[in-house]
């Protein structure tokens, strides 16, 4: 494991990670898992161990937020992972993934407790990305809807389709149909983590967390290949365009973007979506609130289903919305990225 994938995961708050490798902070003198929801730190300031008796021997003490130190008397962590390596395995099977619980001795509903205190989604949810994961690449090759609907698990074509779209944001005939045209694309070092960009000549279609180790995230496109080996010559005057813009917005220059955007969804997401952009720049909604303003009050998690589902990021302002709590939930680029966004706005727009 190299300390690029490490310091990957510690922007992520990656919990698959917990208990592989601790990281410590020079500047408070702690030591902490990859899933600690506190503040990132600096990269110059953290150091890498193997085992906490290293962090400890190295002068550090235990983060009372996440506590390492307590990580191995932790039943619930053990069961998680133990679970995701089970769907991981078995994802097409729902047989075996039923008997596995039966063996582990838990109710379905502690279960998904824990699990979802893990990783932040549910056993179901995390089995559907892993479906979805299979599903992608064999459009990519060019199977057959039904074929690949078979392959990918799935003994019902509507229930393909309709996971297909809420997990991806457009049909698998429109997905597979992108990857027979000429999309150009790029790569982009942010401070929130790498982002893919994809246009066509028309439009941008998308922007993305790229994770090409982390398999978990089911953001859309994100097998994207090839990316390493596109230059800035090949990925076209849009894709440029919305390299500049992305750059001017994290460096406090930028508060809208002026770009053609084509996202791909339902009638319904693409509203939610016209929506979003209307939530001006160091403001937030909470999805009540958003739900109002497009007179669906009742419809709130129809509402939050589409933000989750949002194909491009940043541009498309989905970090903007909130809890009623006001609470950071969930967010394809991960909290972290969210809450960096978020305080990036609040510090730019009295400029």
């Amino acid at each position: 494991m190299t300390e690029e994938e490490m310091w990957k995961a510690v922007v992520n708050c990656d919990a698959s990670y917990d208990n592989k490798f601790f990281y410590g902070v020079k500047t408070t003198g702690i030591y902490c898992l990859p899933s600690c929801k506190s503040k990132t730190p600096n990269r110059e300031n953290i150091v890498f161990f193997v085992t906490k008796e290293e962090a400890e021997k190295a002068g550090f003490r235990p983060c009372k937020r996440c506590r390492p130190d307590l990580l191995d008397d932790n039943p619930a962590i053990g069961l998680s992972r133990k679970r995701k390596e089970r769907i991981e395995r078995d994802h097409m099977d729902r047989l075996k993934l039923a008997e596995d619980r039966k063996e582990i001795g838990v109710s379905q509903k502690h279960l998904t407790e824990v699990f979802k205190q893990q990783y932040g989604i549910t056993p179901s949810e995390y089995r559907i990305q892993r479906k979805m994961e299979t599903a992608r690449k064999l459009l990519q090759e060019g199977r057959s809807i039904q074929e690949v609907s078979l392959l990918s698990g799935y003994k019902n074509l509507s229930e393909f389709y309709d996971h297909f779209r809420r997990q991806v944001g457009m049909t698998p005939a429109r997905y597979r149909e992108i990857f027979a045209k000429n999309i150009r694309r790029s790569v982009l070092d942010t401070p929130i983590g790498k982002l893919r960009i994809f246009a066509s000549e028309e439009a941008i279609l998308g922007v993305e967390k790229a994770e090409k180790e982390n398999k978990e995230v089911g953001a859309n496109l994100s097998s994207l290949p090839s990316d390493d080996i596109i230059t800035e010559e090949d990925s076209g005057k849009l894709v440029e365009a919305c390299r500049e813009e992305l750059k001017e917005y994290f460096s406090g220059k930028r508060k809208q973007f002026d770009l053609p955007l084509l996202p791909e969804g339902t009638d319904f997401q693409k509203d939610v979506w016209s929506h979003l952009k209307k939530i001006p720049y160091g403001e937030k909604r909470t999805y009540g609130e958003l739900a109002d303003s497009m007179n669906h009050s009742k419809a709130y998690r129809a509402v939050g289903m589409a933000n989750h589902c949002n194909p491009i990021l940043i541009l498309i302002p989905c970090h903007r919305v909130i809890g009623a709590d006001g609470s950071l939930t969930g967010y394809a680029a991960g909290v972290e990225a969210k809450k960096y966004l978020l305080e990036l706005e609040k510090e730019n727009a009295v400029k």
